[in-house]
């Protein structure tokens, strides 16, 4: 194919599958690259590289230029991290790359932004997409929030087309979620929060890259804002249990209620912060709301909208997924 399609964050999970899915599929694919960022073989043999940031105008102009598809995928998604670095990538970087295209890409069809569910802010009852969205102090999720708000403005001052999607979160083969739980699995020191019965809103990155793919395609996903996770209805307490039982890790998952568990986290990150060190405290408040309260948001819209199933179940991303930190650490 002809086409000229741009991935940003394809030195990344989401981003270098989505990226190997195109290439595999036939598209002219340019991919914006850090520098120093470690970029799959392939992608570097077979891709137009440009090196370049987000904050890196010439980059971008380059990077954008006759674009027809760009999928936005680069973030910073650590879940501790400082204001500045969050707001450097998740809002002046989208605005920068929003700024580029509009001036470089007349040919745009579709601006696919990956945005995250944590823009509802951790609400006690499952969200879709006309619940309201807000602030809640964690640096992710608000610069996730003031992106999508960039995307929107811009969109309507310069008739942009775009589709936001808002995954749950994202497993599978690669997934930095999953090195994390899975290492804490190995050494014993998983937490459940309140039992574990909160909705883990897990979703597979493959069934993820159908979705994007649809939506960069689809008259009806043109314009729209859509929640995606798979339809397992699985709680942290199942999903840790199949992890744990894959990577043969059989050291016991303590649990603690939520008002503890708040309580420990805030000890903790004033103990950290005081100390002055970069480090991610064991237990923070983010990680306490993503473990205690529902990721589990409505995802119907784009069911509903695209009609395409989840290919790989659950379980089976579970597996896989488990399959792949045996297999790499």
């Amino acid at each position: 194919m002809t086409a000229k399609v741009l991935v940003t964050g394809a030195s990344g999970f989401l981003g270098g599958r989505l990226a190997r899915r195109l290439l595999d599929e036939g598209y002219q694919l340019s991919l914006l690259v850090r520098p120093t960022a470690a970029l799959d073989a392939t992608l570097k043999s077979q891709c137009h590289i440009v090196y370049g940031d987000l904050c890196d105008q010439n980059a971008l102009e380059l990077a954008v230029r006759d674009c027809e598809w760009i999928f936005h995928c680069a973030a910073n998604v650590k879940t501790w991290d400082s204001d500045d670095n969050y707001y450097r990538a998740n809002v002046a970087g989208v605005q920068h790359l929003l700024d580029a295209l509009v001036q470089n890409s007349p040919a745009l069809k579709r601006f696919v932004h990956i945005s995250t569910v944590d823009v509802y802010g951790y609400p006690i009852a499952p969200a879709d997409e006309s619940s309201p969205v807000r602030k809640t102090g964690f640096g992710y999720g608000d610069s996730k929030l003031e992106g999508e708000q960039r995307v929107l403005r811009m969109a309507s001052d310069h008739n942009l087309p775009f589709t936001i999607i808002r995954p749950g979160n994202i497993i599978g083969p690669g997934s930095q979620f999953i090195s994390e739980i899975g290492t804490a699995l190995k050494s014993g020191h998983m937490l459940t929060i309140g039992g574990g019965l909160a909705h883990a809103g897990l979703i597979d990155v493959d069934n993820l890259i159908d979705l994007i793919l649809w939506a960069a395609d689809s008259d009806t996903a043109l314009n729209e804002t859509y929640n995606a996770r798979d339809e397992s209805d699985m709680n942290w307490r199942e999903c840790l249990s199949q992890l744990q039982r894959a990577l043969n890790a059989p050291k016991p998952i303590r649990d603690l209620s939520f008002p503890t568990a708040m309580l420990l986290a805030r000890s903790l990150e004033w103990i950290f912060k005081l100390s002055r060190t970069r480090r991610e405290p064991p237990l923070h408040r983010l990680l306490v709301c993503m473990f205690g309260k529902t990721c589990g948001h409505s995802a119907d819209k784009i069911r509903r909208h695209s009609g395409l199933p989840s290919r790989i179940a659950i379980d089976q991303s579970i597996q896989r997924s488990a399959q792949w930190f045996l297999k790499n650490t």
